[in-house]
């Protein structure tokens, strides 16, 4: 062991604590220490990232929730009226759209039985006559394009005069009863199109009762609203009518004109759509689409 001299040794520093300057420079030290193993890694991360990275999507698997499916068109119907619409030649009759259809079973005409022993006083609307003079012919039947159970309308019919203008032709209400509503605005097909609005004329409602008490609802469509007399329309309260009354005239419907009529039995409020009873005959259902196209009406007795 060697043994240092005094002076030696009291040259030599004594554990002085660093200075304010080597505190600063020792962390500025550190820090760029930490920095440049931080930036080292993250460039190492990006480099596996990029190496992993597929050229191209995998496409899903057959099992797959995403894998792609391709929207099919739903299937048309056969003999669905919005299958095949074609233009329409001149006035809404012959030429009309509807009559493309497959032949449907041909209805026939049933007699209503009458009350007995006699026919009862006051409105029996399964008795309800023509709401129009002359002969007509239908040209869309039950279940034929608007005529539909969403439309309260399945046992509707379109007619239209066999002899002269059907437009203007006068429209009488065929039972006594009452007009609830006067709607203004309607849908209608023309010439290929479907058109909506106050050139449709407009819809009379009446509600009539049979001599057994049940209730019933016929509506009366395509009326030119300016024929119409301002006391038929309903203002807060029904207004009575009588069978026979002058509702007003059809309108032109852009050379498209028809009167649509169809009626429903009313059952808690609901409407239940009903095939027609014209002059005592029973207008039945064919089961299929377009019933009665091509008829002639009012019904000849057998």
């Amino acid at each position: 062991m060697s043994i240092i001299p005094e002076h030696e040794r009291a040259g030599r520093p004594r554990g002085r604590p660093p200075t304010a300057t080597q505190c600063a420079l020792a962390i500025v030290t550190a820090g760029l220490a930490v920095a440049s193993v931080m930036l080292a890694l993250i460039a190492t991360a990006g480099t596996v990232q990029a190496t992993q990275q597929p050229d191209a999507e995998e496409p899903p698997s057959q099992g797959s929730v995403f894998a792609a499916v391709e929207a099919q068109p739903a299937p048309a119907r056969p003999g669905s009226v919005f299958s095949q619409f074609q233009p329409q030649a001149g006035p809404y009759r012959q030429a009309s759209v509807f009559t493309a259809f497959q032949p449907q079973p041909s209805p026939t005409f049933t007699p209503f039985p009458q009350p007995s022993p006699s026919p009862v006083p006051g409105p029996w609307l399964p008795f309800m006559s023509m709401p129009v003079d002359g002969t007509w012919q239908v040209t869309c039947g039950y279940r034929c394009g608007l005529h539909t159970e969403a439309n309260n309308a399945t046992f509707a019919l379109d007619i239209v005069a066999t002899a002269g203008d059907t437009a203007g032709q006068p429209v009488h209400s065929p039972v006594d009863g009452q007009i609830i509503s006067v709607g203004g605005s309607v849908t209608y097909f023309c010439d290929g199109l479907w058109i909506n609005g106050p050139s449709g004329g407009s819809a009379v409602v009446i509600d009539s009762q049979d001599a057994g008490g049940t209730a019933w609802r016929l509506h009366l469509i395509h009326l030119d609203a300016a024929t119409i007399p301002d006391d038929l329309r309903p203002n807060g309260a029904p207004v009575p009518v009588e069978a026979g009354t002058l509702l007003g005239d059809l309108a032109p419907l852009d050379g498209c004109g028809h009167l649509h009529m169809s009626i429903s039995r009313l059952e808690n409020a609901r409407e239940i759509p009903q095939p027609l009873t014209i002059d005592g005959r029973l207008l039945e259902d064919c089961g299929g689409e377009d019933c009665w196209l091509g008829t002639e009406l009012p019904p000849q007795a057998p």
